[in-house]
């Protein structure tokens, strides 16, 4: 458990991860997740309270079905792509995973997918609704969707930052995460969008519990998983439906 453990958080290719811990593939898969789901839930919660100021930005990933379909049900609804390569459309495609992101000014963050293409008024009302107080201070980007949500939260400042001009202010510190993010997710070569959520959590989790040295960390994940515990059962975890497919039923019913 120890090596499975070290090589996991360490995000390890899943196939290196089976290899170095002597176990089969399926195997290293239900425990990275089994561990994901246990470390997760000591990542601290997000919340901005009245006078305090925090940067929202979203980033997109492309929707993945990657797996091995090929002992299940599931058809993929669109031709295949290899190891995540872009979704070949201008602008933010329907096809393209949107995940809002935050920054407070502890430093904390929350990662959440809110479906898919451009982040709408409602999807960004869900994601803030109980994290961004009145009397709060918030920079965003200029999506239009912020504004009429922050205004019915009561911030008490919302300023909104064109990306390409940095002579009126920056949200780099929401920025800088996300570039953290996509070299955390670059060894995976894409993720499934039913478990995106997951490695989400983990990266959340390493960038809490993990930019200490190397021993402490490991006490950290030994003490954690000591006192922690995971409810999903392996099952569960290889009939995990995709998220968002009535996008791909409309034109799957016009098409028969």
């Amino acid at each position: 458990m120890a090596k499975l453990v070290v090589f996991t958080v360490a995000l390890t290719p899943l196939r290196e991860c089976a290899r170095r811990c002597r176990v089969c593939l399926k195997t290293a898969y239900t425990m990275r997740h089994r561990l994901i789901e246990c470390l997760s839930a000591y990542s601290p919660s997000f919340r901005i309270e009245r006078g305090c100021g925090c940067e929202l930005d979203e980033t997109y990933f492309p929707e993945s079905f990657k797996g091995n379909h090929a002992k299940g049900s599931f058809t993929m609804p669109r031709p295949s792509r290899h190891r995540g390569k872009q979704v070949h459309r201008r602008g933010l495609s329907r096809e393209l995973i949107c995940v809002m992101t935050g920054v407070n000014d502890p430093n904390e963050t929350f990662l959440e997918v809110t479906g898919r293409g451009a982040l709408s008024r409602g999807r960004a009302m869900d994601a803030l609704r109980g994290r961004i107080a009145a009397g709060s201070v918030v920079a965003t980007d200029r999506a239009a969707a912020y504004v009429g949500v922050l205004a019915e939260l009561e911030v008490a400042a919302h300023a909104a930052h064109d990306s390409k001009d940095r002579s009126g202010g920056t949200i780099n510190r929401v920025n800088a995460v996300h570039s953290l993010l996509g070299a955390f997710m670059g060894p995976f070569k894409g993720v499934s969008t039913k478990h995106l959520d997951a490695y989400l959590a983990c990266f959340r989790w390493c960038r809490t519990f993990m930019a200490t040295d190397s021993g402490a960390a490991e006490r950290t994940v030994a003490r954690q998983l000591a006192h922690g515990t995971c409810r999903s059962r392996i099952r569960d975890m290889f009939n995990v439906e995709p998220p968002y497919m009535d996008y791909w039923a409309a034109p799957a019913a016009q098409g028969r």
